[in-house]
């Protein structure tokens, strides 16, 4: 009776772990407030030249790497892509990030394995908390001589039904699933922040804090925005600005104006700042190139009051780190908050007050 009962459970068992192992497994929700990205890279290579003998040619969707890291570096995590190319995040902490890294495995005609790695840093995404994030899908084509192109598209019911379909048993499919990660209660009225127009009489009093020194100062708009003992002249038509006088001598002056914001700000914009700042007093001049990305709209708190804004990046394209953070209001027509990350310590600042229609 015993050996009959020992037969039975080895021609049970293989049938068991057959459906174990083709059932899809998601990590679940570890709190309310817990969120899950899902994205899409898809990687063509038409090239038949060098790169031919270390990437597959044609379409790659299954079994790339993926690496997605927070814009300010201080938080990484990683995937493989499945099935058309899908990949997921579970329970990812709230920041901003993007896909830092997609790695492809090849191989050599001598049969050596080889990795490619590609650098990309898009797209940008702010996981909305306790929702399903579809962050977009990545095209990545290699077919120019191995240049990397990008190209991002929004398939957002293609990603629902995918997701639903493969994981229709997983908790996750109770959340609701929003397109680009941004959350539900953002209007989609305000998706973009035209120029504002500014007018004599309008003033906008911050409050700043470097390493232990602080302080407030008062920006009013004449014909130049005055800041404490300052005149900062700014171009009309972009509203960047371009020179500073004190006490009536040009202190410094730029080739270009330093463009801050290009209207209109949208999500995932994304723009070079590059010009040539002369230190007139000094006789010094310096060259700045900044990469500008909107990374997010968020609803953000200062002392002059609650507002949304959009949240702007900026980042030294040389060694990838963050530089600044720019929080503009459409309904200030200003920056509410500023955040600098300088040599001598992190200098920030908020709006205090505003006078503007």
């Amino acid at each position: 009776m015993v050996a009959k009962s020992t037969k039975l459970l080895f021609a049970v068992f293989p049938v068991f772990c057959f459906v174990i192992a083709c059932t899809p497994f998601l990590l679940g929700p570890s709190e309310p407030n817990s969120s899950l990205v899902i994205g899409r890279v898809v990687v063509s290579n038409k090239f038949p030249g060098s790169l031919s003998g270390l990437l597959p040619l044609g379409t790659l969707e299954r079994g790339l790497d993926i690496e997605v890291e927070s814009r300010d570096g201080k938080q990484s995590f990683k995937a493989t892509t499945e099935e058309q190319g899908y990949f997921f995040i579970p329970n990812i902490p709230p920041n901003t990030y993007h896909i830092l890294h997609v790695t492809i495995e090849g191989g050599r005609s001598s049969g050596a394995k080889e990795r490619y790695s590609m650098t990309l840093r898009r797209p940008t995404f702010t996981p909305a908390p306790g929702r399903i994030n579809y962050v977009g899908t990545l095209f990545v084509d290699l077919s120019d001589r191995g240049i990397t192109k990008t190209q991002e598209v929004r398939e957002t019911e293609s990603a629902r039904a995918y997701f639903l379909q493969r994981y229709s048993a997983s908790p996750w499919t109770a959340r609701e699933f929003l397109p680009g990660g941004q959350a539900s209660d953002l209007t989609q009225a305000s998706a973009k922040a035209e120029k504002p127009e500014w007018k004599l009489g309008y003033q906008w009093t911050y409050s700043w804090k470097q390493a232990d020194r602080s302080g407030t100062y008062t920006r009013r708009l004449a014909y130049v925005v005055r800041s404490g003992n300052s005149d900062d002249y700014y171009a009309k038509d972009t509203l960047g600005n371009f020179a500073r006088k004190s006490a009536g001598k040009v202190v410094f002056k730029r080739s270009e104006p330093r463009q801050d914001f290009l209207w209109p700000l949208e999500m995932r914009k994304e723009w070079t700042n590059s010009y040539l700042r002369e230190n007139v007093q000094n006789k010094i001049s310096e060259t700045f190139n900044y990469k500008m990305i909107v990374a997010s709209r968020e609803n953000v708190t200062v002392p002059a009051g609650t507002f949304e804004a959009f949240k702007v990046q900026v980042f030294i394209p040389r060694t990838g780190k963050l530089f600044a953070e720019y929080w503009y209001s459409p309904v200030v027509k200003a920056p509410i908050k500023e955040k600098e990350f300088l040599a001598g310590g992190v200098r920030e600042a908020e709006l205090l007050h505003f006078k503007a229609d």
